[in-house]
């Protein structure tokens, strides 16, 4: 008489489902392949600018940190489904547009402070919650090549995260550049805000259905 036994051994109680279906998860890989590509042109073009070598060099080290997620989350459309990948890479919505150019927007070489703010108190805090909501809501056997590529990013985005706030908090040296550094997170939180997140409303859950129901 056979008995049949579970796909997994008993220590292994991981589940088929995950949060997200196919389309769904393409269509947040799209806007993180979307929001890294454009992270990657705001970076490199900051690099030829900033005048403190040392940001020059991190800034220069991170700038290929993007480029490559960008590549991950391109390969990872066409494995998804049968989907065009230019089409997919799209930003979340036109709010997360309008916050991507304010982050851009510090041109001159003093804004350092600006520019550093940016991208790494909100931007990256952003990218990282972002990517670990969908990490832990992804199906480990279905969706198993974006858990890994998800797990590569993370551990990038923390190390980046860690030497942008390092190297921010080495800047602001006097009250006023601390005022300074706050007012710019002020503008950027309302931005990003509005537009919920780097894959819009529910990007760390459904806020969207919460507000629909008055919650």
């Amino acid at each position: 008489m056979s008995t049949a036994r579970a796909p997994f051994a008993p220590w292994d109680r991981r589940e088929l489902p995950g949060l997200f279906p196919v389309e769904e998860s393409a269509r947040r890989v799209g806007n993180y392949k979307w929001t890294e590509m454009r992270l990657f042109e705001v970076l490199g073009g900051w690099v030829a600018t900033v005048p403190e070598l040392d940001v020059k060099l991190v800034l220069g080290r991170h700038t290929y940190h993007h480029a490559w997620h960008a590549e991950l989350w391109h390969k990872r459309l066409p494995e998804l489904r049968e989907m065009n990948p230019e089409r997919m890479t799209k930003p979340a919505n036109d709010e997360f547009v309008k916050f991507m150019d304010a982050v851009r927007e510090p041109e001159a070489p003093e804004q350092t402070i600006e520019k550093l703010v940016g991208v790494y108190r909100v931007l990256i805090p952003r990218k990282i919650a972002a990517y670990t909501y969908h990490l832990n809501g992804t199906s480990r056997i279905t969706d198993a090549p974006t858990i890994r590529s998800l797990k590569f990013a993370l551990q990038d985005e923390f190390e980046d995260w860690r030497d942008g706030e390092m190297l921010l908090q080495s800047l602001l040296d006097t009250p006023e550049k601390v005022e300074r550094a706050m007012k710019r997170q002020a503008e950027l939180e309302a931005l990003v805000f509005a537009s919920g997140g780097i894959a819009g409303p529910g990007s760390l859950g459904d806020a969207l259905e919460h507000k629909e129901n008055g919650a």
